[in-house]
């Protein structure tokens, strides 16, 4: 399957973010189930500290009837240069009663074996943190500032840039119309298909624009610890 790379960096902040992953899908009745395998690393250059983490399995639910998404399984977080790592648990809907969303955290020092912080409550609304100390807090992510994307217009972005490739079937969508969408996929999806047996028997590799393989791994060509 198709792997997917993504970088994010704020150079004011000293920070970046590099991940790669790949899907594995089941269907398991009225669900589906989406496996997300692979890995990210967060770099936080002003302490040299970088925490590792997987990433959370996607359930599309009711998809027959009005589908609803929930995210399910256990995250681990992991920094060896400080020895502190994390596991947080997405806790999918009970069939009966239940709230949605829901998710539970511990942070583990693992030189000395004890857990520092607990975390409770719902990813996308409110999470509440117990220190040790004895110490609480609580973040409301619904009231965390959304900032709007900035992406340059359709018309100056490059051929394979999503928003240009897919803006057909982008805009069918917007208009309800499933068919022609449908047909601009299944088009889009020929093409590619048709490039892929024409690099096969050139014997011509895909060389990715933006990532580079190192390892198992993707990683951002020029990401913020190479040119800080």
């Amino acid at each position: 399957p198709p792997v997917s790379g993504f970088y994010c960096e704020c150079k004011e902040r000293n920070m970046c973010v590099n991940a790669h992953v790949w899907t594995k899908s089941k269907f398991m009745g009225m669900s589906i189930g989406v496996s997300m395998i692979g890995e990210g690393v967060l770099c936080l250059m002003e302490h040299d500290e970088e925490y590792v983490f997987t990433l959370p399995c996607a359930y599309a639910r009711s998809i027959l009837t009005v589908p609803w998404v929930e995210l399910g399984g256990k995250v681990s977080i992991n920094c060896v240069k400080t020895g502190y790592s994390a596991t947080v648990t997405f806790h999918t809907k009970p069939f009966y009663g239940g709230k949605v969303h829901r998710v539970t955290a511990e942070v583990k020092h693992n030189p000395t074996n004890t857990i520092v912080c607990k975390a409770q409550g719902e990813w996308n609304g409110t999470l509440e943190f117990t220190y040790s100390s004895g110490e609480t807090k609580v973040i409301d992510t619904t009231k965390l500032p959304i900032i709007r994307k900035k992406i340059r217009p359709v018309e100056r972005q490059g051929p394979y840039e999503s928003r240009r490739l897919w803006q057909d079937v982008t805009s069918a969508l917007k208009e309800g119309n499933i068919d022609t969408a449908t047909e601009h996929k299944h088009r889009l999806e020929e093409r590619q298909r048709a490039e892929e047996r024409q690099r096969a028997s050139s014997n011509t590799p895909w060389k990715p624009q933006y990532f580079v393989k190192e390892g198992d791994g993707w990683v951002y060509h020029s990401p913020l610890w190479k040119t800080h």
